[in-house]
């Protein structure tokens, strides 16, 4: 009879041994797991705020091109109508204003079309990490659309058409040696206001994507602390658990062993 109950003491000792160690290590891995969703989540609200001042720094640069071109372009529609019915009498004056025109107004559009690629492939990087950061319980969020670039780089592709008909226009125009009709002038001013009213277009559309993916970041700045406090109470929680479990078995084994030796 001793024998047995010496057996089945020593078989509780084992057991509670035994819920000790796996205690243990589900301690050690509640913090681990925490520490590598933490890790995770981190690295991919990282990419989002990567992304965000990258849009923020290339609308930024488009912003200052755009207030450039458009002033440029004014100025030169300005011109086009004081001067354009005596082409050949202010032919410097036209010569100039095309040149400037050839020199600046081209390449401008161009470097806001290599400044926007940069920042199509950051919204594209953010869109992809809102999509995975989506689909954790409570982040639930809509991720960016790039429609909006896309066609903010068709009307750059247009915008370029129209300065170069602007440009082939006034180059004809102060090869003329007879008088300018109105017509050819206000097909000019036509253009340049074209151009002025894509070059508002673009620069709403890049605005309103910094805006846009400004307030994305706001909310899920406090969803990603609000996350990152789950995770932690979670851990810590599970630790409070295991270590009552590790109480309860630590009395279980000097109940059991104090029996043993009084046997004894």
């Amino acid at each position: 009879m001793r024998i047995l109950e010496k057996t089945v003491r020593f078989i509780a000792i084992a057991l509670a041994v035994l819920f000790i160690c796996v205690s243990l290590f589900g301690i050690f891995g509640a913090w681990f797991v925490s520490r590598t969703a933490s890790d995770v989540v981190l690295k991919c609200f990282g990419i989002i705020e990567k992304g965000v001042g990258v849009v923020d720094a290339g609308v930024g640069r488009v912003d200052e091109l755009i207030a450039t071109s458009r002033t440029e372009v004014k100025q030169a529609a300005e011109t086009i109508s004081t001067v354009g019915a005596q082409a050949a009498a202010n032919s410097p004056v036209l010569n100039a204003l095309n040149e400037r025109l050839d020199t600046s107004l081209a390449p401008r559009i161009a470097q806001m079309r290599q400044t926007l690629g940069p920042v199509r492939d950051a919204v594209a990087n953010v869109s992809n990490a809102v999509t995975f950061v989506s689909t954790l319980p409570g982040m639930a969020e809509r991720a960016p659309r790039l429609a909006a670039l896309d066609e903010t780089f068709d009307r750059l592709e247009g915008m370029s058409a129209d300065a170069t008909q602007l440009r082939s226009t006034l180059r004809s125009l102060v090869e003329q040696k007879n008088a300018v009709s109105s017509e050819t002038v206000a097909a000019l001013n036509e253009i340049a206001q074209r151009i002025d009213t894509r070059l508002g277009e673009v620069q709403t559309n890049v605005q309103s994507m910094r805006t846009d993916i400004d307030a994305l970041q706001a909310r899920l700045d406090k969803r990603k602390s609000r996350l990152l406090f789950v995770f932690n109470l979670t851990a810590a929680l599970l630790t409070l658990m295991m270590a009552w479990i590790i109480y309860t078995q630590v009395v279980v084994i000097r109940h059991h062993w104090a029996h043993m030796r009084r046997t004894a």
